[in-house]
C-alpha cells in the first residue's frame, strides 16, 4: 500500500472521533452545519476513491498471476498430496492468501509455480465443473 494512502487513513482515524462527536452535537442541538458535513463527506469520498483505485491496482496484479483457465489446487490439511483443482472464477474472491472457489473450497494461489507441474495433473472438482458448464 502506498504510504501516502496509509497516512491519510491514519489521519482520518485520528480525527474521526472528533468529527463524529461534532456531527452528533449538531444533530442533538438541531444546529446543522453544512460546512462540517461537506468537509467530512469530501474527505471520506476522496479517501474512498483512493482506496478503490488502489484496490483495482492490487486486484489487477493478483489476477495477472492466476492461470487463464481459473483452476487452482485445493488448500487444506493434505496440501502435499495431489488434490482436486477448483475453479476460482474470473474475479476470484480472495480470503487472505487463499482464494475461494466457485464451490466454496479454499485454493492455493500459487498455480503454475510447481516445478514438477503437479498442479496441472489435479483432477477437476465436479461441483465447479458442473456449475461452469450448465
Amino acid at each position: 500500500m502506498d504510504h501516502r494512502l496509509l497516512d491519510r487513513l491514519r489521519d482520518l482515524h485520528g480525527s474521526l472521533s472528533t468529527d463524529i462527536g461534532f456531527v452528533t452535537r449538531m444533530v442533538e442541538e438541531d444546529v446543522p452545519r453544512a460546512d462540517v458535513l461537506r468537509d467530512l463527506g469530501e474527505r471520506l469520498t476522496d479517501l474512498g476513491a483512493a482506496l478503490l483505485a488502489h484496490s483495482d491496482d492490487v486486484d489487477a496484479d493478483v489476477l495477472a498471476k492466476l492461470p487463464d483457465d481459473g483452476w487452482l489446487p485445493e488448500a487444506g490439511e493434505h496440501h502435499r498430496a495431489l488434490v482436486v483443482a477448483h475453479h476460482v472464477g474470473d474475479r476470484p474472491l480472495r480470503c487472505g492468501r487463499i482464494y475461494l472457489a466457485v464451490c466454496g473450497a479454499p485454493c492455493f494461489p500459487f498455480y503454475g509455480r510447481d516445478r514438477s507441474r503437479r498442479t496441472a495433473r489435479h483432477e477437476r472438482c465436479p461441483t465447479c465443473r458442473d456449475r461452469l458448464f450448465r
